[in-house]
């Protein structure tokens, strides 16, 4: 199962793994701070298009859809496919830095990995 969570919100311990999906400015000591495990690459949006999303946070349908093409093409697409497997098995909590709970990048993530969900059989 996957949870969408800020950065800065309590650790549970249901969380699982903990991926940072933003690592723009990310040192050891925040990382530890909170509980940061991974933070895997191909998983952040490509800065330009993050930084237009910070500059208009009303945006965020354009931004999403981008950022869902960006990662179909990745390098990193079969990663992504076996990160959304995992999610099937057990939990993974996907870290944003956004202010808007529900309208960020693990939002937007979180969105494309339940697609992948759906055409990626559950592995035992």
């Amino acid at each position: 199962m996957f949870k969408v969570k800020s950065l800065f919100d309590a650790v549970e311990t249901d969380d699982g793994l903990r991926l940072w999906v933003e690592p723009v400015g990310l040192t050891k000591d925040l990382a530890e701070w909170c509980a940061v495990h991974q933070s895997p690459p191909g998983l952040a949006p490509e800065a330009k298009l993050a930084a237009w999303f910070a500059r208009h946070p009303d945006g965020y349908d354009f931004f999403r859809g981008r950022y869902h093409e960006d990662l179909r093409a990745s390098p990193f697409f079969s990663t992504l496919r076996e990160l959304a497997v995992m999610g099937q098995r057990e939990n993974v909590t996907l870290l944003h830095q956004g202010e808007d709970p529900n309208q960020n990048t693990a939002a937007a993530l979180h969105e494309f990995l339940s697609e992948l969900q759906i055409y990626s059989p559950p592995q035992e």
